[in-house]
């Protein structure tokens, strides 16, 4: 007997994505969607905020599309929140410092 996949959930509520569970190679494509749709919030402009608090990991698929969506956002922030696995990966990686507007705000 095979164990249960650990998926993903995604809560988007305008600007703001929260997200519980997982984000790899299987379920970085609903980030990527959502994503997007919270970048296209209202008329484009502001901060888009994902919230951490509930995801247990990011792999780097996961990583590559917050960066992606860093990237469309130009000048606009892409505020993460909560701390956990998923921060201390990004400071791991410095993309604070590469991608300045990406903000950690634990």
């Amino acid at each position: 007997m095979e164990p249960e996949p650990v998926l993903l959930e995604v809560r988007r509520r305008g600007a703001a994505v929260a997200l519980a569970g997982e984000v790899d190679l299987n379920t970085s494509g609903l980030l990527r969607s959502e994503l997007a749709l919270a970048c296209a919030f209202g008329n484009a402009s502001g901060d888009v905020v994902v919230d951490f608090t509930d995801l247990t990991f990011i792999g780097s698929s996961g990583l590559h599309v917050l960066i992606e969506a860093a990237v469309d956002l130009g000048e606009r922030r892409l505020v993460l929140l909560g701390g956990g696995w998923a921060v201390y990966v990004v400071n791991l990686l410095g993309l604070t410092m590469r991608y300045p507007n990406i903000v950690v705000d634990p």
